[in-house]
C-alpha cells in the first residue's frame, strides 16, 4: 500500500499543447456583404424592391433577411417573400409572417421581423423582397417596404 502511494506522489511527464492555425485551402477568404431595397408607398395590397445586382466574379451567401414595412392600420400581417438566383435556378422563400408590432397605431400598421436563412445569388443577379398585406393601403403614405439582406460574399475563380 505504501508503494501505490509513492507512485502517485512521484511527478508525471507535462506534455504542452499548441495550437496551430491552418487555412483551409478549399474555402475562399469570406467577405461581409450587405445590401437593402426600398419599395416605395403603394395604395396596392402588395410591393417589392429589387436590391442592386450582384457584382461580377462574386457569389453571395445571404444568412439574414429583415423587413421593414408601413401600411393601413386596418392591415395587421405582413406576408414576406424572398427572391434570390443561384446556379442559374430561381428560389423563392416564403419567410415567416409579422405581425403589426401596434406601435404606431392607430395612424398606421408597423411591421418589422427578422429570419435567419441560407440562400445564395449569383453574379448579375438581385435579390427580390415582396411583401402582402391582406388590405389595400390607399393611406396618403401607402405601404412602404424596406428589406435589409446581410452574409457574406466569395470571390469566385
Amino acid at each position: 500500500m505504501l508503494i501505490s502511494g509513492i507512485a502517485v506522489l512521484s511527478p508525471r511527464a507535462v506534455h504542452a499543447v499548441v495550437a496551430t492555425i491552418i487555412r483551409d485551402q478549399d474555402n475562399p477568404a469570406r467577405h461581409p456583404f450587405t445590401t437593402s431595397c426600398l419599395g416605395f408607398g403603394t395604395a396596392a395590397s402588395s410591393n417589392f424592391c429589387t436590391t442592386p445586382a450582384i457584382p461580377a466574379g462574386q457569389e453571395v451567401v445571404i444568412e439574414t433577411i429583415s423587413f421593414a414595412a408601413d401600411a393601413d392600420p386596418g392591415n395587421t400581417v405582413l406576408i414576406r417573400h424572398v427572391t434570390t438566383v443561384a446556379a442559374g435556378v430561381t428560389t423563392s422563400l416564403s419567410l415567416n409572417p409579422t405581425l403589426d408590432s401596434g406601435f404606431d397605431q392607430p395612424g398606421r400598421a408597423s411591421f418589422e421581423g427578422t429570419d435567419s436563412v441560407r440562400l445564395y445569388a449569383d453574379p448579375g443577379s438581385v435579390i427580390r423582397c415582396d411583401g402582402f398585406t391582406a388590405k389595400p393601403n390607399p393611406s396618403a403614405f401607402g405601404f412602404v417596404l424596406t428589406c435589409t439582406i446581410s452574409g457574406y460574399f466569395v470571390t469566385l475563380p
